[in-house]
């Protein structure tokens, strides 16, 4: 049997971290549209918020004033006050 010599491991240098490649002009273009895109959809949907508050102050309101009756919330001569 013959013994060969121990063999010694190479020494490598550390691994470096990947690296984040540069980004394409695609990418970029990607990333424009979406966040064109998610600013369109915010504007709708504040929209949509204001409109439905609005439709519900003057639900709200209505149902105020047809409760407490058209005669006392509007008593004769409330025009005067202003």
């Amino acid at each position: 049997m013959a013994t060969s010599a121990p063999t010694r491991p190479t020494t490598q240098p550390p691994a470096q971290p990947p690296s984040i490649p540069a980004p394409t002009r695609e990418l970029l273009t990607a990333r424009a549209q979406t966040d064109a895109h998610r600013r369109q959809q915010i504007s709708v949907e504040r929209r949509s918020m204001v409109r439905g508050l609005l439709v519900l102050a003057a639900i709200v309101l209505a149902l105020s004033i047809t409760r407490a009756g058209l005669d006392r919330t509007f008593v004769p001569g409330w025009w005067h006050q202003w």
